[in-house]
């Protein structure tokens, strides 16, 4: 037997067919070397939420809160996962303390407080069968409910209804959730002003994608919490083809958005509301959001109350 310098045994090279080679790096260890991490938000308490996916637990996703050692919210039998449009994405939200997340397993959205050692509470009904999910979800700070977009398989798989709908958060009985918009075949990104009763969204159909055509809405909500006009704010000049993203409410009152009119690069705009009118915030030959394939994405903020904007772009 062949030694090395130190005087211990070599082991002898064994051949064999090419790609039957036995490897100490398994496919186990290649895929649960590292954690897929997404979504953030905010606690009241100051602390971060976010989703991290781990491999070593068949790929559950798990809604992860800051401390000193970050700490599981959720309890081992539920993930936070959402099916809509395949690839899900904005699959819970914060409020205050509050979580509300979808349910991989069942697809339903449930609401549990943040402190660990909660339980998530049921909000949607049980159909039976995960065939009705909910993304990119918020808060309605003026009617106590719930705003999301809502996919409905039950009818039809190829061709699923999608619609934005609203769950009510007051009471502790579960209610079928109640549609707002509907009509196209695609929705994301419900987006409520805190100052005044209004919504924001986007909406597209086929055969288009939404980085191919799609159409920025706004929605004023009456006494009841119905909406009663609606205005396109971009998106519906056939003589501009457009495609919208991240809408989003400053502090002011003031929409703001990401299009690709005229430049064909990703920038950020904003909307005079009195003229209905769309002016550029900040623009730059670079892309200030990614394609739409989840829900969720967010690549700008505001800075508190000021007139600043965080952002990030790409060249």
């Amino acid at each position: 037997t062949p030694a090395d310098a130190a005087g211990g045994a070599v082991e002898k090279p064994t051949a064999a067919p090419y790609g039957s080679w036995r490897s100490p790096i398994t496919a186990d260890i290649v895929s649960g070397a590292d954690k897929r991490l997404g979504g953030i938000a905010l606690a009241r308490d100051g602390r971060l939420l976010w989703i991290e996916g781990r491999p070593e637990e068949k790929g559950r996703m798990v809604i992860v809160k800051e401390g000193d050692k970050p700490v599981d919210v959720i309890p081992q039998e539920f993930a936070a996962r959402t099916l809509v449009q395949e690839y899900g994405g904005g699959a819970f939200a914060v409020q205050d303390n509050t979580v509300v997340f979808s349910n991989y397993k069942d697809q339903r959205l449930y609401k549990q407080p943040t402190e660990i050692g909660s339980l998530p509470v049921p909000l949607t009904p049980d159909y039976g069968a995960p065939d009705v999910s909910y993304a990119g979800g918020v808060f309605d700070p003026h009617f106590s409910r719930y705003v999301t977009v809502m996919e409905d398989r039950r009818t039809s798989n190829l061709n699923p209804a999608t619609t934005i709908a609203c769950i009510n958060l007051s009471g502790g009985d579960i209610h079928e959730p109640k549609v707002l918009v509907s009509g196209n075949d695609f929705y994301a990104s419900p987006r409520i002003d805190q100052n005044k009763k209004r919504m924001a969204w986007i909406e597209w159909g086929h055969p288009n994608m939404p980085w191919d055509k799609s159409e920025l809405w706004v929605g004023y909500f009456s006494e009841s919490g119905e909406l009663t006009k609606r205005v396109c704010v971009a998106g519906g000049n056939p003589m501009l083809v457009e495609s919208l993203a991240e809408p989003k409410w400053s502090p002011k009152g003031e929409l703001f958005f990401i299009t690709d009119r005229e430049s064909g690069f990703w920038n950020i705009y904003k909307w005079v509301e009195h003229s209905n009118e769309v002016v550029p915030a900040y623009t730059l030959d670079a892309e200030f959001t990614r394609p739409l394939w989840v829900f969720g994405n967010r690549s700008y903020d505001f800075l508190g109350n000021s007139n600043h904007i965080v952002l990030t772009y790409r060249f």
